[in-house]
């Protein structure tokens, strides 16, 4: 969604203090994004709109969603560069949902403010690592970059930093529970975005949805707990949330659990998720 031209504005909100610099690419980025980044702002918020069937969470991702997703970009910039509080101080709330220490799977959206995930399960005494989509084919450089930015960052605070979709994925996801790891996974993946045949047909928001389902299969089989969280950025400072375990006897049924988790946080904050342009190809029609 962002330009190359976005990249300076990052990198000027990385040298300012963490309220200061989110205050600058909150106002900043709409202006810098003009007629495209308004256009695409009144897309989210007409679809937020529609799928919340709440008008205001319209209006509040209209006003919000850009900039949360520039925040989102700055987090992880400010993170790579050493700058500000590291993600490790985050704030944490649910601390009573974490399971002991040892393999088990963390699950969320593509929200904002989640970066700090990693290091605060670190601190806790896990081991995480990220499953890892491929980039798109045709990722423009601001994409390319904010990518590495991330990577570089995980490749510095973790042991494993993540492990890539693809053939021979399970047996690397087995190999890192067994040396007592765990998994960080987002679950609102289109069929278009990961070709993953393991994957269940769900409610989601009231339409259909098919979602990856092969980690939480593992995860049933080996009777680790599944653990939904969301994030967030607010005045520089971050923060994380741990929701109750996901417990069911079969995986579609895990996962509709954690549906229901994240469906709340979604509406409690439209603006911080980001796949409002993409539920084209998240979500099958609605009924009519």
């Amino acid at each position: 969604m962002f330009r190359d031209r976005d990249l300076a504005l990052r990198a000027l909100g990385m040298l300012l203090p963490g309220a200061a610099g989110e205050r600058l690419s909150d106002h900043l980025t709409g202006v810098l994004g003009g007629a495209r980044a308004r256009h695409a702002a009144a897309i989210a918020g007409a679809a937020a709109a529609e799928l919340l069937g709440d008008p205001s969470a319209g209006t509040e991702v209209t006003r919000r969603w850009v900039a949360a997703r520039a925040l989102d970009d700055l987090d992880a910039c400010r993170a790579w560069a050493h700058l500000g509080p590291v993600c490790g101080d985050a704030a944490i709330e649910g601390r009573q949902h974490l399971p002991a220490p040892g393999p088990a799977v963390f699950a969320s959206f593509h929200l904002s403010g989640g970066l700090a995930i990693f290091e605060v399960l670190r601190g806790q005494g896990f081991s995480p690592t990220f499953l890892l989509a491929p980039a798109p084919v045709h990722e423009g450089r601001y994409a390319r970059v904010l990518r590495a930015v991330r990577l570089g960052h995980l490749a510095r605070v973790l042991a494993r930093p993540f492990i890539e979709t693809g053939p021979g994925v399970r047996h690397e996801l087995e190999r890192h529970l067994d040396a007592g790891g765990t998994v960080v996974a987002l679950l609102d993946v289109p069929e278009d975005a990961i070709l993953l045949r393991d994957r269940a047909t769900v409610p989601l928001f009231g339409r259909t949805a098919r979602l990856p389902v092969g980690l939480l299969r593992l995860a049933l089989a080996r009777g680790l707990p599944v653990v939904p969280f969301d994030a967030r950025v607010v005045h520089g400072r971050r923060s994380v949330r741990f929701h109750p375990q996901a417990a069911a006897s079969e995986p579609a049924d895990v996962l509709r659990a954690l549906l229901g988790t994240m469906e709340g946080v979604v509406r409690e904050r439209p603006w911080d998720w980001h796949a409002w342009l993409e539920l084209d190809a998240l979500l099958a029609p609605r009924d009519r």
